[in-house]
C-alpha cells in the first residue's frame, strides 16, 4: 500500500497540483486572476461514474484514466475552460457510488473523480460539480435514493423533512472534505473546482406537481449557508430550475450564481406543466436579465446543440451568438460530450435506443451525445454533427475571448489488437478525423499505405482486404487541418 501511494504522489507531482487561483463573483460577472472571466465547455456528466443514470442499463462503472484524458484532450481542442459533471459530486445507492448506503462513504468512490480534477488542472480547466442528480438504482434521481432510503413517499419532504436535509448535509460534507489521492488537496480547498451546484433542476418536480416552490428556494438557501459555513472560498450555484416562476430564489444570500437549462426538446414536456415559456433565444435571454437583475450571475449549465433542439446549423449559430453578445450572460455548457474508451471506438451512446421515433423525441444519447468530430447517430448525421461541432469549437474560444487556433495534433494511436486476417482495431486519437493504416512489406522491409486516410472511428476495427499471415501494422490520426499525428508504434 505504502509503494501504491507513492506513486500516486509521484503521478501528482508530474500532472500538476491543482488550479492556483479560484474563480471569483464580481457582481453579476465572473473574475479570475482579476480579469473578466466568461466560459463556454461541454457536460462530461460520467467523469465519477459512467453509466450512472437512470437508463443505461450495463449499469455503473469507473471510466479509465485513458477515457478521462481522451475527454479533456476533447475538451481542450474544442476551446472548452470549464466543464460540469454530475457524477462527480453526486452518487448515491450503489457499491461504486461516494455514498452506497446512508450516513455509509466510500472513499473509492471517488477514485476516478480525483483523477479527472488532476487532469482538469492540468488541461487549466475549472469544474462544476454538482451534489445531488440522477441515480442508478431508484426513481427520480438522487432525491428518490434519500426518499427511499427514509421510507418517505412525497418528493416535497426532501427540501422540508429536517432528517432528510441533514442527510444530505452529510452527504455534502463528505465530498466538500474529500482529499485527493492524486493531488493531496481537499476538495474544499481546491480552485479548480468552479463551483459547488446543489442540484440538477431538483425543482422540476414540485413545479411539475403543484408543490411549494417557496420550500424549495429556502432549501437552497439552507444547503448555501451549510457549504459556506465550510467553504467559503468557491461559488456557490442555485441549479434548481425554479427562478422562472419564482424569482425570489435568485436573492438567496447565499447564492453566488443561477443556472437554467434550455432545450427547445422539451418544450412540450414541460412548457404547460410546469408553467414555463417555450425555450428559445429571447426566454434564455429573459432568464439571465431576471438573474443578473437581481444581482447575481447567470449561466446556461445545459443547451442542446442538435437538430432536435435547433432545426438548422443556421439556428444553433443564433443561439450561440446570442449568448456570446449577452452581457448577462457568463458561461455555457453543452451537453453532452463523449470520449474514446480505451480498445477501439468511442464509449457507447448513453440511454440508446433502437426505436427511431423514441431516438428522436423522449431521452435518448442518440439526439444529445456529442462525438467528436462527428459520427452518424438515429437523430444526427455524421456530417451534422461535425459542423455543429465546429460551431461549438468557435463558440467556445470567442467567449473566452479568444481567436479559434488551428485545429490541435491529434495524440499519436495506439494499435490494441490485430487478428489474424487483418482486422485491426487502435485507441482512438483526439480530435482525429481520418486514419492511414500502413502494413509492412517484409519482402522489401518498407511501409506500404493500405488505406489512405480512409478510416474513421466508425471504422475502428478496420479490416485489411489483402491481409497476410502475420503481418505488422501501424496507423496515423489527422487532424481536421489534414495535420498528422505521430504514428503509433507498429503491431
Amino acid at each position: 500500500m505504502k509503494v501504491a501511494k507513492t506513486l500516486l504522489w509521484v503521478l501528482a507531482g508530474t500532472m500538476g497540483m491543482h488550479a492556483q487561483s479560484f474563480v471569483q463573483r464580481d457582481g453579476t460577472h465572473l473574475r479570475l486572476e482579476g480579469k473578466s472571466f466568461r466560459y463556454s465547455g461541454p457536460n462530461l456528466e460520467w467523469l465519477g461514474l459512467e453509466g450512472y443514470g437512470p437508463h443505461d442499463p450495463s449499469g455503473p462503472r469507473f471510466p479509465s484514466h485513458f477515457e478521462i484524458d481522451d475527454a479533456f484532450a476533447t475538451a481542450a481542442e474544442m476551446g472548452a475552460t470549464v466543464v460540469r459533471s454530475q457524477t462527480m459530486g453526486d452518487t448515491v445507492g450503489c457499491s461504486q457510488c461516494i455514498e452506497p448506503e446512508q450516513g455509509k462513504f466510500n472513499e473509492e468512490g471517488f477514485q476516478a473523480s480525483d483523477y479527472a480534477l488532476a487532469v482538469a488542472a492540468k488541461n487549466h480547466m475549472r469544474v462544476i460539480v454538482t451534489l445531488i442528480g440522477d441515480c442508478a438504482t431508484c426513481e427520480g434521481g438522487g432525491i428518490g435514493q434519500y426518499l427511499a432510503w427514509n421510507h418517505v413517499g412525497s418528493a416535497q419532504a426532501f427540501f422540508t423533512d429536517r432528517g432528510l436535509i441533514a442527510a444530505f448535509e452529510r452527504h455534502v460534507d463528505a465530498v466538500l472534505n474529500h482529499r485527493n489521492r492524486f493531488t493531496g488537496v481537499m476538495y474544499k480547498d481546491d480552485p479548480t473546482i468552479m463551483a459547488w451546484e446543489n442540484c440538477n433542476m431538483c425543482g422540476l418536480i414540485p413545479m411539475l406537481s403543484y408543490g411549494n416552490v417557496a420550500e424549495v428556494a429556502a432549501w437552497s438557501e439552507t444547503i448555501g449557508e451549510h457549504i459556506k459555513q465550510v467553504d467559503r472560498r468557491h461559488l456557490y450555484l442555485d441549479t434548481s430550475g425554479i427562478f422562472p416562476v419564482y424569482p425570489k430564489i435568485v436573492e438567496n444570500a447565499s447564492t453566488d450564481l443561477v443556472a437554467f437549462e434550455e432545450y427547445p426538446h422539451w418544450n412540450a414536456a414541460f412548457s404547460v406543466p410546469a408553467g414555463l415559456p417555450p425555450t428559445s433565444v429571447a426566454v434564455i435571454e429573459q432568464h439571465a436579465a431576471a438573474v443578473t437583475g437581481r444581482g447575481k450571475v447567470f449561466i446556461v449549465n445545459e443547451y442542446g446543440w442538435d437538430r432536435t433542439n435547433w432545426a438548422s446549423s443556421a439556428e444553433l449559430q443564433g443561439l450561440l451568438d446570442a449568448m456570446l453578445h449577452d452581457p448577462n450572460i457568463s458561461g455555457d455548457g453543452f451537453w453532452a460530450l463523449q470520449a474514446h474508451v480505451d480498445n477501439f471506438g468511442f464509449q457507447p451512446i448513453p440511454a440508446d435506443s433502437h426505436d427511431a421515433t423514441f431516438a428522436v423525441n423522449g431521452e435518448c444519447g442518440e439526439w444529445w451525445a456529442l462525438y467528436y468530430p462527428g459520427v452518424k447517430t438515429l437523430a444526427m448525421s455524421a456530417e451534422d454533427m461535425g459542423a455543429r461541432a465546429q460551431l461549438l469549437r468557435s463558440h467556445a474560444y470567442a467567449m473566452a475571448g479568444l481567436a479559434v487556433p488551428k485545429h490541435a495534433v491529434p495524440p499519436a494511436p495506439e494499435i490494441t489488437s490485430v487478428v489474424v486476417g487483418g482486422l485491426i482495431a487502435w485507441r482512438g486519437s483526439a480530435g482525429a478525423t481520418r486514419y492511414t493504416i500502413e502494413r509492412y512489406d517484409a519482402a522489401t522491409k518498407t511501409w506500404q499505405t493500405v488505406c489512405d486516410k480512409c478510416a474513421t472511428d466508425a471504422d475502428d476495427p478496420w479490416a485489411d482486404p489483402h491481409a497476410a499471415m502475420g503481418a505488422h501494422y501501424r496507423v496515423t490520426a489527422f487532424n481536421g487541418d489534414d495535420v498528422a499525428s505521430a504514428t503509433s508504434g507498429p503491431r
